[in-house]
């Protein structure tokens, strides 16, 4: 683990071990140990402590009595609702950042849509770190409703983007075909046209497909990962 200048271990185990979490490089569910992290990460058991702690708090592990941690499950149930929140708070985000955007702000989605293409285009070749891909579709939907004037929402919507976070990582392997470009493309057309209803429906649609590729998937598994147990 390389650590960037001016950050401390805490913080950057924190940010490696959430984005393991996030990206699926550690099963949810799965069992974690503060020394196998400790190795993995190559950081303190200090440094572990603090960053279950914070990740604890933010539901992405939960704590068991003299038992360590446990990566939080996923379920069907919770994808629902999930998808639910989403879409709604996204779309309160997004109306205010349509009626507020200006220039700069026409000008930071422009680049993040075409970053994104870029890497996509990019990624077919297998060349491109799916990290970085991860970042730039996180980078193009915070471009959507940069502009919205409340940190609240956009703390709140930035929660709900993690939690779905774990689930759309699975997307890749249950709906290979899909173009998100595509649909991007025709978000972005509508947000910079500032048709708020038209973005809304299209954004909507967009969080939809991911749920229902993803629960179509999930029901053929086996019950313990329905359940999320």
């Amino acid at each position: 683990m390389k650590m960037r200048e001016g950050e401390s271990m805490s913080v950057e185990t924190y940010r490696a071990l959430r984005a393991s979490i996030l990206y699926g490089k550690i099963a949810p569910g799965a069992k974690v140990t503060t020394s196998v992290l400790c190795q993995t990460f190559d950081a303190s058991l200090g440094a572990v402590r603090e960053a279950l702690s914070r990740l604890h708090a933010e539901g992405l592990v939960s704590a068991e009595s003299h038992r360590g941690y446990r990566v939080a499950p996923i379920s069907i149930e919770d994808l629902r609702d999930l998808t639910r929140m989403r879409i709604d708070i996204e779309c309160i985000c997004l109306q205010r950042s349509l009626e507020r955007g200006d220039a700069r702000w026409e000008a930071n989605l422009m680049a993040a849509a075409h970053l994104q293409t870029k890497g996509y285009m990019e990624s077919r070749s297998n060349t491109y770190p799916n990290a970085a891909l991860h970042e730039l579709h996180r980078d193009y939907h915070r471009a959507l409703v940069s502009a919205c004037d409340s940190p609240r929402l956009l703390r709140l919507r930035d929660q709900l983007f993690d939690e779905t976070e774990r689930y759309r990582c699975m997307e890749a392997i249950v709906a290979p075909d899909r173009d998100p470009l595509e649909e991007h493309r025709l978000i972005t057309e509508a947000a910079l046209v500032r048709d708020v209803g038209r973005a809304q429906t299209l954004l909507s649609d967009h969080f939809q497909r991911t749920s229902d590729a993803l629960i179509e998937a999930m029901t053929v598994q086996s019950p313990v990962v329905q359940q999320g147990e």
